[in-house]
């Protein structure tokens, strides 16, 4: 599991300059490669001439730039409000980390696990006006973290993995579902009210956009939290419900409703485990069947419902339901990268439980990615489901509310997302012919 980490960046007077004249808050700076996974925060300290961290911001690990040099990518740069020697911090860390920072501060680089953790205890202290920005990242949250129970963390990650989904296919940068925490006298809740964003949430906002959505009148009555991300061009709602406390629910499903085409398509998480070599999902599971009896019925009480003939009712299939099968998931609140995994249609589920393909040598029968066929990896689905191509058509949507009930009562938590588009795109359409004078 890839950690946070620092890195100590060195500007020479030149470069400092035009750091200070930076105009969008980013800046770019060539360093010796290194290796950090780019959905994983990096702490960027910025250093000058005089040995003072000025400059604090967040780094991604970018292109090349030649020879044994990377690109680094440097947003969110706030400007200490008073100036912190460097050199400082090398005097109260512990002699184990000591040299290891020194040779970083003469060269520049990367600043991993305990090294980190000392440096950025240290400069807290030096620099309390960035404790609000940096705390997050301490080793104190991580202890913290830690401590939750394996159950809370397994309902958490579901969480995460749903939220993180629903920003995919939106177009909303996932970097806003970082630095998730809690505070241990009152427990952790739910994913989104660990998020400073939530906490920050829009509730006019969100109650205008849930009255728009089918289905909304049994969740006024049911616990939610709730939160809203955006961009210039679309607006996001996500809702959090559950009946349970984390540690007793027994699941998580994404509800994810387009609301410019009045689309709903819901995506069921399923783990599998790992098998000598491979990853697999094992038949029979009491537990899949019987969600797939109940989709199954839902699916036949709205499939009959006809959509009008426009545009904008037209769909590749009306068929709302999709499993995800992925590796296990690990709660990693300081990474907003996508588990792998498999998204597999309802039917195609059915059709798999029955097939020759995934029965093994001994006769038993597990899903994996050999023997599985075909599936839509994220990239794939994000693309089918942000254009409305799979899902309800909007008369079915208003029978929606069925859904939403059925996994409430099975104590799972419903992750509803509201996908909004400010600007009203036309790029997934064929131009309309004209008649030419």
């Amino acid at each position: 599991m890839a950690k946070v980490a620092g890195y100590i960046i060195r500007l020479s007077n030149e470069r400092y300059v035009s750091l200070h004249y930076n105009l969008y808050n980013r800046f770019v700076e060539p360093v010796p490669d290194f290796k950090h996974p780019r959905n994983t925060p990096l702490v960027c300290f910025i250093v000058n001439d005089a040995e003072n961290i000025t400059h604090i911001g967040m780094g991604t690990r970018g292109e090349r730039a030649g020879t044994d040099l990377s690109k680094m990518n440097i947003e969110k740069i706030y400007s200490l409000q008073e100036p912190c020697n460097i050199r400082s911090i090398i005097d109260k860390v512990s002699s184990k980390v000591r040299y290891k920072i020194a040779l970083k501060i003469r060269t520049g680089g990367l600043l991993r696990d305990k090294s980190f953790d000392e440096f950025l205890t240290e400069f807290l202290l030096k620099a309390p006006d960035t404790v609000q920005i940096l705390e997050k990242y301490t080793q104190e949250r991580a202890s913290r973290i830690k401590r939750l129970s394996s159950s809370v963390q397994n309902s958490l990650a579901e969480q995460q993995q749903a939220v993180l989904t629903a920003m995919n296919i939106a177009g909303i940068d996932r970097d806003s579902a970082l630095g998730w925490d809690y505070k241990e006298s009152d427990g952790p809740v739910s994913f989104l009210d660990g998020l400073e964003h939530a906490r920050l949430r829009e509730d006019q906002m969100i109650l205008n956009d849930l009255n728009n959505m089918p289905g909304f009148n049994l969740l006024k009555s049911t616990k939610f939290s709730s939160s809203v991300f955006k961009n210039e061009e679309t607006r996001l709602t996500v809702l959090l419900a559950n009946r349970l406390p984390l540690e007793e629910l027994m699941g998580t499903d994404l509800i994810y409703f387009n609301e410019n085409f009045r689309c709903f398509v819901m995506i069921q998480y399923k783990v599998m485990e790992k098998e000598n070599d491979c990853y697999r999902f094992r038949l029979p599971d009491k537990q899949l069947s019987e969600e797939i009896s109940r989709m199954e019925a839902i699916y036949d009480k709205i499939k009959a419902t006809q959509g009008d003939n426009t545009i904008d009712h037209y769909r590749i299939s009306e068929a709302p339901f999709f499993i995800k099968i992925c590796q296990r998931l690990d709660f990693k609140p300081d990474d907003a990268g996508l588990c792998p995994g498999m998204y597999i249609p309802l039917d195609y589920i059915k059709m798999l439980e029955k097939d020759q393909c995934i029965y093994g040598k001994n006769g038993g029968r597990g899903i994996t990615y050999d023997n599985v066929g075909r599936y839509f990896d994220n990239t794939a689905f994000k693309i089918i489901i942000e254009g409305g191509w799979i899902g309800t058509n909007p008369n079915q949507s208003l029978l929606i509310e069925e859904i939403i009930k059925d996994i409430l009562q099975h104590g799972k938590t419903a992750v509803i997302a509201i996908k909004k588009d400010l600007v009203r795109k036309t790029s997934n359409r064929w131009p309309r012919k004209t008649k030419s004078k």
